[in-house]
């Protein structure tokens, strides 16, 4: 049986409006039905959520946001929890990306992220990468790291819904021509297999799909889908342009 390709789009904050936003949607709601076998995620800025999520509602396109709150109590002011989310019309959350780690989210932190995705009956993923790649391979036991504080122990309701999304810090933002080759992104795919496989167990690890972000773009996709193994894309300033964007889907059709 063959496997289900996902293609995430991550708006981070390009698209502002909310009239940018909608017409982004229903081009995309009407353009993504002549390429099936692709999972499209959306992941709009909170303000535009519930408007992305109405022109989506009866599309099979998942809408998301990109950060969720750790934290159950009330007292934490600009937090939104996973119940304001589902509110909102999401179905999936971002967790762990790497600019909100580099403003001081903690490995613990995406942990509770992740617990509170899952009780809010979200979908996380969690997104994982080095900051460089170091000649003796150090960069491996980062990614080992960042998976195992992130999954142990994890309940299996939280698991059942999981994606990895592997982004390397270092090939964020870039040309397609800096992103990871396909060989060397492999060889990262098999590695987390083996992690989630260790940390989880076999079963569910088979079923966790495996995502690659970082310079994804139109001249790339194709190739990294087909010879690496990863399960799709998570995709950043690339998926606020709606040519871009459906030629990437495009590349991920079996």
């Amino acid at each position: 049986m063959a496997r289900k390709r996902f293609v995430v789009g991550n708006w981070k904050m390009y698209i502002q409006s909310e009239e940018e936003a909608t017409k982004f949607a229903v081009t995309l709601r009407r353009k993504a039905r002549s390429i099936p076998g692709v999972d499209v995620f959306l992941a709009p800025p909170f303000t535009l959520l519930p408007a992305v999520a109405k022109v989506l509602e009866s599309a099979p396109i998942e809408v998301g946001a990109q950060t969720i709150s750790a934290f159950t109590e009330s007292k934490h002011t600009g937090d939104i929890s996973g119940a304001m989310l589902k509110n909102f019309g999401a179905s999936f959350v971002i967790i762990g990306h790497s600019e909100r780690r580099a403003q001081g989210e903690t490995d613990m932190l995406v942990r509770e992220e992740i617990l509170r995705a899952s009780e809010a009956g979200l979908a996380p993923i969690l997104c994982i990468g080095e900051r460089e790649r170091e000649e003796g391979g150090g960069h491996f036991t980062r990614i080992q790291e960042q998976l195992s504080s992130a999954l142990m122990n994890l309940p299996p309701k939280a698991a059942k819904k999981l994606i990895v999304a592997y982004e390397p810090v270092w090939a964020i933002g870039k040309s397609a021509a800096d992103a990871l080759q396909a060989e060397d992104l492999e060889e990262m795919v098999i590695f987390i297999k083996k992690n989630l496989a260790e940390i989880l167990d076999r079963k569910t690890a088979l079923k966790i799909p495996i995502l690659y972000g970082g310079s994804v773009e139109a001249e790339n996709a194709s190739e990294l889908i087909t010879k690496s193994g990863v399960s799709g894309f998570l995709v950043g300033h690339a998926s606020t342009n709606i040519d871009s964007f459906l030629s990437i889907i495009q590349s991920c059709k079996k």
